[in-house]
C-alpha cells in the first residue's frame, strides 16, 4: 500500500468554466449526521440516534490572494457549481518511487458571504467566500468515494445508496 503525502497541487473550475482567478485554498465542507437524543424504557440512559443519510448544513469555503471583481461577484445569490481538480501525492514503500492519483471533488451551493479582506501594503488581501453546499462528490483516481446531493435524497459511500431502502419506502 502507498504512504499518502499530499496534494501536489490542484484548480478550480467555476460552472465548467475558466480557473478562478487569484485562488489559494479551499476549506472543504464538514459532514456531520443529524442526531437525535433518544431515552426510554429499556435504554439505561441516553443515546444519540443518527438518521442515515440525513446531515447537518454543510458548507465549504474559498480563499483568494486579492481582491478580483469575478470573485467579489460570487455573492450574486445563484446556485454555482465548483469542480477542485488536484494530484493527490503518494510514495510506494517497495520501490521509492513517486505516484500521482487523480482527485476531483465537485461541489454546488450559494454563497453565504464574501469577506473581502483586509488593505497592507505588499500584502495579500486574504479575501474569502464562503457557500452552502448541497452537493458534494469526491472521485479519488475516477473511483466515487462519496456523494451526498441533498436536492435529491442521495447520500452514497463507497458506492453503496445508503438512502436506498428510505426512498423505497416513501415510493420514490
Amino acid at each position: 500500500m502507498n504512504i499518502p503525502e499530499k496534494v501536489a497541487n490542484f484548480t478550480c473550475y467555476l460552472n465548467g468554466s475558466n480557473e478562478i482567478a487569484g485562488m489559494v485554498d479551499a476549506t472543504l465542507p464538514s459532514i456531520e449526521h443529524l442526531t437525535e437524543t433518544i431515552s426510554g424504557a429499556g435504554i439505561p440512559g441516553e443515546i444519540e440516534s443518527i438518521t442515515p443519510g440525513h446531515t447537518s448544513p454543510m458548507s465549504f469555503s474559498i480563499n483568494f490572494r486579492s481582491l478580483v471583481s469575478k470573485n467579489i461577484s460570487l455573492i450574486k445569490p445563484e446556485s454555482y457549481a465548483f469542480e477542485i481538480r488536484g494530484a493527490l501525492q503518494e510514495t510506494d514503500p517497495a520501490t521509492h518511487k513517486i505516484e500521482i492519483k487523480k482527485l476531483v471533488i465537485s461541489l454546488r451551493g450559494y454563497p453565504k458571504k464574501i469577506e473581502l479582506g483586509k488593505l497592507a501594503v505588499g500584502k495579500q488581501t486574504d479575501t474569502t467566500g464562503e457557500f452552502t453546499c448541497e452537493y458534494l462528490k469526491v472521485e479519488i483516481d475516477g473511483k466515487i468515494s462519496t456523494e451526498i446531493d441533498k436536492m435529491n435524497m442521495v447520500f452514497n459511500i463507497d458506492g453503496k445508496d445508503m438512502l436506498a431502502e428510505l426512498r423505497a419506502a416513501l415510493g420514490k
